[in-house]
C-alpha cells in the first residue's frame, strides 16, 4: 500500500494537477475546465466556532482544518471560489484506488443530530479535499444528501471539484425530504418548484462536477453518485476518475408537475471501482434513465418528459458485487397518469468495462413502462472489451412491454464483431439489435 502527503502544510495543494490532466482518449471537453478557487486569503481553523466562522466570512478564502473531528448539528455552505481542506493523508492501493484515510492527520466534518437537508453545499467555483464528510442517520423528512452541487436559479452555472476525499453516507434512499431526493453520497441537481428550487425551475442552468481519488461509503443502501435534472434545457457534467464509489443512479430529465425537456446529463468515467455495498440480489450498480417521469402521489401528475438525453462515457471502469449492475433505459415511465415520455436518448459507451454481478449483468431497453404508452425512445449501445460474468439473465429490448411505438436498443456494429471485442457476456443481444441488422 502506497500513501500520497500534501506537499507542503498548511499552504494548498489545489486541484489544478487534476484540472489539467491530459484526457483519456475518447473523452471530450464540452465546456472549458471548471474555475479553481481564486482564494485571496487563508485561514486555519481548530475548532467548530472558528470552521462556521470561516465558511461565514465570504467567498475567496482558503480553509485550512487542522486533524480532527469537528462535529456539526447544522448544514453548512462552501462558498463560491473557496477552498476547504482537510490535513488527511490518503493511502492507495497497487491498483491507485484509494483505500481510506492514515489514522494520522484524519480530519472529519461530522453530522449529529439536529442537522436537516443536504449536509454540504458546495458553491461555484468550491473545492474540498483531504476530508473525511460524514453524515448521521436521519429520518425521510428532514434528511437529505451528504454532499451537493446544486443550481440556485435558473440560467445557473455551478462548478465544484472534490479531490481526496472519504463521503460517508449512513441512510438509504428513500422519498423526497425538505431539500428534494435523500441518502445520497453526492449529489449533482439542477431544480424546479417542486424540488425546494424557489419559485421558477432553474432552466437552462449548468451543474459540473469534477471527483477524483476519493471514496464513497454507502453502509445504509443508498446510491453514492446521482445525478438529476429537474430544469428544461439544463445540464450536469460529472467527470469521475480513480474513485471507489459504490451506486451509480443517473437521468437525463426527469418530470416533476412542472415536466421537463430538454434537459442533458453527461457523465465522464476513467478507471473507477463501482462496488457493491449491499450485495442483495436486488441491488442495482448503475441504475440509468435518459428520460423519466417522478413517483408522485395523488392527485399530483407529472407533466410531459421530452428530449432529454443521459450519455455515459466509461473506460477502465469495474462495476462488482451488484445483483444486477447495469439496468439502462432511455425513456422510463413510473406512472400511468403521467403526461407524455417521448423522443428521450441514451448513450452508453463502455471501453474495457470489467462486470462481476450476481444474477444480471446488462438490462438494456428503448423504453421501459409500468402502464401507459412511451414514443421514440432510443438506448444507443457501444461496448469494446467488455468483460463480463458469464451466463446471467441478461435482458434486452427495444421495449420492456408493447405500449408505444417507436422505441429502439441500438448496439454498434454487428454481433460477429461484438462476440469476438467482448467477452463473457451471456447471454449476448439479439442481431437485430444491431446496426448491420437494422
Amino acid at each position: 500500500m502506497s500513501n500520497r502527503r500534501f506537499a507542503v502544510w498548511p499552504v494548498l495543494l489545489s486541484c489544478t494537477a487534476f484540472a489539467l490532466m491530459t484526457p483519456v482518449s475518447g473523452f471530450e471537453r464540452s465546456r472549458p475546465e471548471p474555475r479553481l478557487s481564486t482564494a485571496s486569503r487563508s485561514v486555519v481553523v481548530t475548532t467548530v466556532a472558528e470552521l462556521a466562522a470561516a465558511l461565514s466570512a465570504g467567498t475567496g478564502e482558503t480553509i485550512f482544518v487542522q486533524a480532527g473531528t469537528y462535529q456539526l448539528d447544522h448544514a453548512i455552505q462552501v462558498p463560491d471560489n473557496t477552498a476547504l481542506i482537510g490535513q488527511g493523508t490518503m493511502l492507495y492501493d497497487d491498483s491507485g484506488l484509494p483505500t481510506g484515510f492514515a489514522p494520522e492527520g484524519r480530519t472529519v466534518i461530522a453530522a449529529v443530530s439536529g442537522v436537516t437537508g443536504n449536509f454540504v453545499t458546495l458553491g461555484d467555483g468550491a473545492s474540498i479535499q483531504g476530508l473525511v464528510i460524514q453524515d448521521v442517520v436521519r429520518p425521510a423528512l428532514t434528511g437529505g444528501s451528504v454532499v451537493v452541487v446544486s443550481s440556485r436559479n435558473p440560467s445557473d452555472a455551478v462548478s465544484a471539484q472534490i479531490a481526496e476525499c472519504e463521503i460517508i453516507n449512513p441512510n438509504p434512499v428513500t422519498g423526497p425530504g425538505l431539500t428534494g431526493p435523500v441518502g445520497r453520497g453526492l449529489m449533482a441537481i439542477t431544480r424546479s418548484p417542486s424540488t425546494f428550487g424557489g419559485p421558477v425551475p432553474h432552466e437552462q442552468s449548468l451543474v459540473s462536477v469534477h471527483l477524483t481519488h476519493s471514496i464513497i461509503r454507502s453502509p445504509g443502501g443508498g446510491d453514492g453518485i446521482f445525478a438529476i435534472n429537474f430544469a428544461s434545457g439544463s445540464q450536469i457534467e460529472l467527470h469521475l476518475r480513480w474513485n471507489v464509489i459504490g451506486k451509480l443512479g443517473a437521468n437525463g430529465g426527469v418530470g416533476r408537475q412542472e415536466g421537463i425537456v430538454g434537459a442533458t446529463t453527461s457523465i465522464r468515467s476513467h478507471g473507477n471501482l463501482y462496488r457493491a455495498d449491499n450485495t442483495a440480489a436486488t441491488s442495482i450498480g448503475w441504475q440509468i434513465n435518459g428520460g423519466s417521469d417522478a413517483p408522485m402521489l395523488a392527485p399530483l401528475i407529472a407533466g410531459q418528459t421530452l428530449n432529454n438525453k443521459l450519455s455515459i462515457h466509461s473506460v477502465d471502469d469495474r462495476l462488482e458485487g451488484f445483483g444486477r449492475a447495469i439496468v439502462a433505459t432511455a425513456g422510463m415511465r413510473m406512472s400511468a397518469l403521467a403526461s407524455a415520455i417521448d423522443s428521450n436518448e441514451m448513450e452508453l459507451f463502455l471501453e474495457g468495462t470489467r462486470v462481476t454481478s450476481t444474477v444480471t449483468d446488462l438490462q438494456l431497453f428503448g423504453t421501459r413502462n409500468l402502464l401507459g404508452t412511451n414514443n421514440d425512445n432510443e438506448l444507443r449501445v457501444t461496448m469494446h472489451h467488455v468483460i463480463g460474468s458469464g451466463p446471467r439473465t441478461n435482458t434486452y429490448g427495444d421495449a420492456a412491454s408493447n405500449l408505444g411505438t417507436g422505441n429502439r436498443l441500438i448496439i454498434t456494429g454487428n454481433l460477429n464483431a461484438f462476440s469476438h471485442t467482448n467477452e463473457a457476456i451471456l447471454p449476448m443481444p439479439g442481431a437485430q439489435f444491431f446496426t448491420a441488422g437494422r
